[in-house]
């Protein structure tokens, strides 16, 4: 072999592999992360007459629409069922009551663009909520606020709600969960809950 073709091998072998001081790119991380997903901390806090009924583990929930997925990785009820691959919603089992349920996701209002989300996040989520229902809990922080509300309507379910926003942010994040009365004792457990979240894909 000539030294013109052994050349070209070793050349073309560099472009293919890159040299051995190539740092290869990181893997890309979350688009969302805030807090820290505990299941065992939840548990700790569902009533013992409960705790056959609702046990909470780390669960990844995704979220299909198209071509696109988001995954969403929370503390939730290891036995309710997501009804719809295009919602990140999960309906209680017999043991969580009829109407009981819990989900995850965004939401723009709208145009997915930079907005003033402390104004845009009370009313698209919280004055609803808070219209007609009794105030068990409402506290906000920078870039967060968490509501339990009693609803006044016939079902009497207690409702927990928590959003999450930053400035610049495209959209808003939220963990919420509506408990039937005969488990509404375990909202300090779904509270816990929601105050961890992971978000992977696109939302």
């Amino acid at each position: 072999m000539s030294k013109a073709a052994v050349f070209a091998i070793v050349v073309g072998a560099a472009a293919c592999g890159g040299s051995k001081d190539s740092v290869p790119e990181a893997p890309a991380g979350p688009s969302f992360t805030q807090g820290t997903i505990d299941a065992a901390a939840c548990n700790a806090l569902v009533p013992t007459p409960l705790r056959d009924k609702i046990i909470f583990e780390k669960r990844q929930i995704v979220e299909k629409r198209g071509r696109s997925a988001t995954t969403y990785t929370v503390a939730a009820p290891k036995n309710w069922k997501q009804d719809m691959d295009s919602f990140a919603d999960l309906k209680a089992d017999k043991n969580g009551g009829f109407f009981s349920g819990f989900k995850v996701g965004s939401n723009c209002d709208g145009m997915c663009t930079a907005k003033d989300w402390d104004k845009i996040v009370d009313k698209a989520t919280f004055q609803p909520l808070l219209k007609d229902a009794k105030v068990l809990k409402d506290v906000k922080g920078v870039g967060t606020r968490t509501v339990i509300v009693e609803d006044n309507s016939n079902t009497k379910s207690t409702r927990i709600t928590t959003a999450w926003w930053k400035p610049g942010d495209k959209k808003y994040y939220l963990c919420s969960a509506e408990l039937d009365p005969e488990v509404r004792d375990a909202a300090p457990a779904f509270e816990r809950a929601c105050s961890a979240l992971t978000v992977d894909g696109d939302d």
